[in-house]
């Protein structure tokens, strides 16, 4: 059966989930290491619909081209996680800036020892998510009363020379870096202690900066080991339209899925899935591609 697919997230630190359509109906297809998996790709990308307070509706438009269209975004009504920098409140509803109360926490989240970002989330959903954008370390540093707050301390960090955006393309080539738990906390330390004094002109601020900062290593829970330590070679790919894959789930970080094959291992991003027609639908085990292995790696 081909379902669409809205999207792909961590339901807790052991189980993951692909969301997905089929005419009308919305369901979850839930997965963890240990798990067989098959994916074929069955069609080209095209908006996925959109998902309002906990009801699904598929794309009024049939839009192609790309997995979400602007319609459905303001659907969703989400652009206060992705616009809003804290200060300017006049393009955002109360009832938008209603979804970023109750308490946050500021956080450095830590890649490559030269992929670090700073960010923001809900107090309850400080530990998921890392563990969902795939961070190996982080270093939260600041708690708020709410998410206003919070946004101003991200944008001020933004603003001192550390990103708030890393692309799942930019990580794909870092799911185990070579970085010692003693390394990356300490990186994680000194650029906060380089980049804090940029508060010094927001106190309002700067008294919500925790002292000291809570330092979290998440690499254990993405079983990363079980494919550093296997002697078959290691590939990230891409699927495109008709193109599949069929393995065992070894291990999972962020949106990355890493499975073993019969003579090799790969890594897929399920983010990439979204908005693609997709079979889930037991294959032989395998990678299964329309061109060359060297000419799809990338």
């Amino acid at each position: 059966m081909e379902v669409l697919v809205y999207d792909f997230r961590w339901e807790d630190e052991k189980t993951c989930k692909f969301q997905a359509s089929f005419a009308s109906k919305f369901g979850q297809k839930f997965v963890k290491i240990g798990d067989a998996l098959s994916i074929e790709i069955r069609s080209a990308p095209r908006c996925a619909g959109s998902v309002f307070d906990g009801k699904f509706a598929p794309c009024p438009q049939n839009f192609i081209g790309k997995s979400r269209c602007e319609l459905c975004r303001t659907r969703e009504k989400n652009y206060i996680f992705t616009m809003f920098d804290g200060f300017d409140r006049g393009n955002f509803s109360a009832e938008e800036l209603e979804k970023i109360a109750g308490r946050h926490v500021a956080y450095l989240a830590l890649f490559d020892k030269n992929l670090i970002k700073v960010g923001v989330s809900a107090l309850e959903r400080k530990i998921l998510r890392q563990i969902e954008q795939g961070s190996h370390f982080a270093l939260h540093f600041a708690q708020t009363p709410d998410g206003i707050l919070a946004r101003q301390i991200e944008t001020i960090l933004r603003k001192s020379g550390i990103s708030d955006k890393i692309k799942p393309g930019q990580k794909k080539d870092f799911l185990a870096p070579e970085i010692s738990r003693e390394h990356g906390e300490k990186l994680l330390r000194d650029l906060l202690a380089e980049k804090l004094s940029a508060l010094d002109s927001h106190p309002h601020l700067k008294k919500f900066v925790l002292d000291p900062p809570e330092f979290r290593d998440f690499s254990e829970i993405y079983h990363l080991r079980n494919f550093t330590k296997n002697p078959k070679p290691f590939h990230s790919i891409a699927l495109d339209e008709n193109e599949s894959v069929s393995g065992k789930i070894i291990a999972i970080k962020g949106p990355f899925i890493v499975l073993e094959l019969p003579d090799e291992i790969v890594s897929i991003c399920a983010k990439d899935l979204q908005g693609r027609l997709v079979s889930f639908d037991e294959k032989p085990p395998g990678l299964r591609l329309n061109s060359a292995f060297q000419s799809s790696m990338f």
